[in-house]
């Protein structure tokens, strides 16, 4: 195993930063608490090998967090890991989430390093209930799936997933045209899959590229006869430094579902829009049309931007900055986005940029809101 974690293979030349790299993976795994790497000349010295000992660390963690949001209320949320439950690298967590608007058990399998090196193999079976605005729904979740991923250690250009998921939810929603509540049970198999490029120089402070990333899932539903449809979504971001302190970056997203009718579409799997990882100044989920009650009903489509300026400050040692932004937003309940009804939000953020990365505070408001929207909406979060 501790060789397919390194990048050289027998018989590779020498270089003395992929044995650094291996020594930093092996840390990375969380099994090990110290590497020692000694090479061994064999023959006549034209040869070396690399005698490898690891030092134990522990197997488990404990771990809790928790935090409140306007849109999804107190959250609680504890774990218990170990892993190295089977060996190599495989970890076993058992996790609970309680809070007034969620609540979660889930147990999960993750191999890391599956076959090779950043490939993971994972496993989780999970039972919430989940009560938004939007909809609640009592789900029962079955998945597994393999990725590759990119990390710190070695950021990639490429990586991919590819999972499949069945899915036993009673989900609660309202029909638009009366307001009527209703509940209805659906059972869903999906195959979701994701391909993205990362041509960025920075997993968490991006300073200049751009990231370039689709998904898509198939998912074959049984609720009042058998029907098929798809979900994809593509997303892209761009960076460019206008000065040593300045830094101008932009996102845009579109997604669609077609094969199916809005109000066939179970309401947890529809498109949502509104808050910090989409249109910031609107609430977690508030973007787009509404039921009578004014609640969100969810929809088929969206398309998404954000601009902003990234302004380093001189002062404080160069650790804070400020970030103007625009941020704009159209959710349609047909299969494509109603680009003659957006919704915009405009405001200001504070980074501060740690050792681990940057930590954002940003404060907006909507710019033509609906009538029960919130003139302020903060967020905070780590990562640009």
């Amino acid at each position: 195993h501790v060789g397919r974690i390194a990048r050289f293979r027998r018989g590779d030349m020498f270089e003395r930063s992929e044995v650094d790299d291996l020594r930093r993976a092996l840390i990375a795994t969380g099994l090990v608490s110290s590497v020692e790497t000694r090479l061994v000349p064999v023959g006549d010295g034209q040869v070396v090998d690399v005698a490898v000992h690891l030092e134990p660390a522990p197997y488990r963690t404990i771990a809790g967090e928790l935090g409140y949001g306007t849109g999804e209320g107190v959250r609680l949320e504890a774990s218990w890991q170990h892993r190295n439950f089977f060996n190599p690298e495989g970890a076993l967590t058992v996790r609970g989430v309680a809070g007034t608007q969620e609540q979660l058990a889930a147990v999960s399998l993750r191999r890391n390093n599956f076959r090779r090196r950043d490939q993971v193999l994972t496993a989780q079976i999970s039972a919430s209930n989940v009560d938004r605005d939007a909809f609640a729904a009592k789900t029962l979740l079955l998945s597994a799936g393999i990725e590759r991923q990119s990390n710190f250690i070695w950021h990639k250009k490429w990586t991919w997933s590819l999972a499949s998921e069945l899915i036993a939810s009673d989900e609660r929603d309202t029909i638009e045209s009366t307001g009527e509540t209703r509940r209805r049970t659906f059972y869903i198999a999906a195959l979701p899959g994701s391909l993205t490029y990362d041509g960025s120089d920075d997993l968490l402070d991006p300073t200049r590229g751009f990231r370039l990333g689709g998904r898509v899932s198939p998912e074959l539903s049984f609720h009042a006869g058998t029907f098929t449809y798809a979900r994809a979504q593509v997303d892209a971001s761009a960076y460019r430094p206008a000065s040593d302190r300045i830094v101008l970056a932009g996102r845009v997203r579109a997604g669609t579902i077609f094969g199916a009718d809005r109000d066939d579409i179970a309401p947890s799997r529809r498109f949502y829009a509104g808050g910090g990882g989409s249109v910031r100044g609107y609430g977690y989920q508030r973007l787009g049309p509404r039921d009578a009650d004014g609640d969100p009903i969810g929809g088929r489509s969206l398309a998404e931007f954000a601009l902003e300026a990234r302004i380093r400050l001189k002062a404080f040692g160069g650790d804070f900055g400020i970030v103007p932004f625009f941020d704009g937003g159209t959710l349609s309940t047909r299969s494509l986005p109603d680009f003659g009804d957006w919704q915009f939000g405009a405001g200001i953020g504070v980074r501060y940029y740690s050792s681990f990365g940057p930590i954002r505070i940003d404060v907006g408001t909507p710019l033509n809101p609906q009538s029960d929207d919130s003139r302020v909406a903060v967020v905070v979060s780590l990562g640009q």
